[in-house]
């Protein structure tokens, strides 16, 4: 049954907590597209009051003109899209029964079209406190829920397909959250390499609320990471539930682990230039002959033998320190992903 939110909203506003008990609804986040690219609401639709250029402008005229003057190129600057908006406003007020407009503070921008479009009829709502309060709601929420969850954690060296694992996990209804792939990073020196760069701090932990938020039951696996993933770091509340999580480690003979590492990265655009970039980014990690073995191969086109060369002399090494700091609940050896998701499976049923 349809929530009719317009027939219980108090001042024609609505803040996100209440937002969450009601359905049939669609946000627009009427702030820049800049504002919007930068972080947003997941699944809002970004309708802009001004452009990025015209915000600039409004805002010049406000500090060196007059708040007169800013309201009146703001008025010039809408008014040119208005039709387009309308339109787009209709078509969404067909779908769903009531909008909600939001901007970055509640202010002027969410207002203004809250109130003309419920002026034309439609059922319209501004969220209370824009993006900032909605910011300040989950991050307090999310100490409460992430009180409610175990995690599973899969522990191991690169390349034993620990996100290809949880993908076939997921699609088998085990309740699993990929952490690097809401990062927008595999999570190690080479994990940028292939994957848009376009993933803020902000975006990454609302990704991350949703998902712990809409979970559809307590038990959690994901992925070890350390605590930055890439540039993204991990919130304190999930981090803290990570380090009392349920620890597995998986291990994989290294002939799987290279498959797994060249299916990943094979095909990718100017491959050989992004792994001798950031081969030079560690090499004070590396001994000096290792690293210069591994230019060798790279730029000879034998990327395999150089990712072997790099797990050898560098990751497993490394993973080796790390991972014996952990006690692990279970440890399991895999011969490909449909073998790890089998004994895997066999071992949730332990912690049931």
């Amino acid at each position: 049954m349809k929530t009719n939110i317009h027939d219980d909203m108090n001042k024609n506003e609505i803040n996100y907590k209440e937002l969450l008990e009601k359905n049939n609804y669609i946000l627009i986040d009427v702030r820049t597209p800049k504002e919007y690219q930068e972080s947003t609401i997941p699944g809002t639709i970004n309708i802009p009051v001004l452009l990025d250029e015209e915000r600039v402008m409004v805002g010049t005229a406000y500090k060196k003109e007059s708040q007169e003057k800013a309201k009146q190129l703001g008025i010039e600057a809408i008014s040119k899209r208005l039709g387009d908006i309308t339109k787009q406003i209709n078509k969404l007020s067909k779908e769903y029964d009531t909008i909600i407009f939001f901007c970055a503070r509640g202010g002027m921008r969410s207002g203004s079209m809250t109130s003309f479009f419920k002026s034309m009829g439609y059922k319209t709502a501004r969220l209370s406190g824009g993006y900032k309060s909605y910011r300040a709601f989950i991050m307090e929420d999310f100490e409460s829920i992430v009180q409610e969850i175990t995690l599973i954690i899969l522990h191991g060296k690169t390349g034993t397909g620990k996100t290809k694992i949880l993908n076939e996990l997921h699609k088998r209804d085990v309740e699993t959250i990929d952490l690097e792939g809401l990062a927008k990073n595999r999570g190690s020196h080479f994990g940028h390499i292939g994957i848009p760069q376009d993933r803020s701090q902000k975006t990454f932990e609302s990704l991350l609320y949703d998902a712990v938020k809409h979970r559809k039951n307590n038990v959690i696996t994901i992925e070890g990471e350390s605590r930055k993933i890439g540039p993204i770091h991990i919130p304190d509340p999930f981090w803290d539930t990570m380090k009392v999580g349920m620890k597995i480690l998986v291990e994989a003979p290294i002939e799987m682990r290279l498959d797994i590492i060249m299916d990943d990265y094979t095909g990718i655009d100017q491959l050989k230039e992004n792994l001798l970039e950031v081969a030079e980014k560690l090499k004070r990690y590396m001994d000096g002959s290792a690293h210069s073995k591994f230019i060798d191969l790279v730029e000879k086109g034998k990327i395999r033998e150089a990712a072997r060369q790099m797990m050898i002399e560098y990751y497993d090494p490394m993973y080796n320190k790390s991972l014996n700091k952990h006690s692990y609940h279970s440890e399991v050896m895999i011969e490909s992903i449909e073998d790890g998701v089998v004994k895997l499976k066999e071992i949730f049923k332990k912690y049931k």
